[in-house]
């Protein structure tokens, strides 16, 4: 189950530019743009790989891990429902729920 963890990469590389995408569009200026659009998904990233990703050196709790993971993929979908991409988010919420329960399934 190969494509399974590839499909999570890809669903959290896609959750990181639709939050980017919305931090450029809510941004006021030029500086708020960059700063929404670039540093809030780098925020996110390094927070994912220092304390979540499957090779850091943080043992997080997975209580923690599950939260996080809800609160990033609950963002992403609801940043797309809010930038009118309404059928992209439900399609994104579905593939994170399917992806999700294959991972418990497969003990990935």
């Amino acid at each position: 189950m190969v494509l399974n963890v590839m499909l999570r990469f890809l669903l959290e590389v896609l959750a990181l530019v639709a939050i980017g995408l919305w931090g450029f569009q809510k941004g006021s200026g030029m500086i708020t743009s960059f700063l929404l659009g670039i540093g809030v998904p780098l925020i996110i990233a390094v927070i994912w790989g220092m304390f979540f990703a499957p090779a850091s050196t943080v043992n997080a709790p997975l209580w923690l891990k599950f939260g996080f993971e809800v609160a990033i993929f609950g963002l992403a979908f609801f940043v797309l429902l809010s930038m009118r991409f309404s059928a992209s988010a439900y399609i994104f919420g579905l593939a994170v729920v399917i992806n999700q329960t294959l991972l418990y399934i497969f003990k990935q």
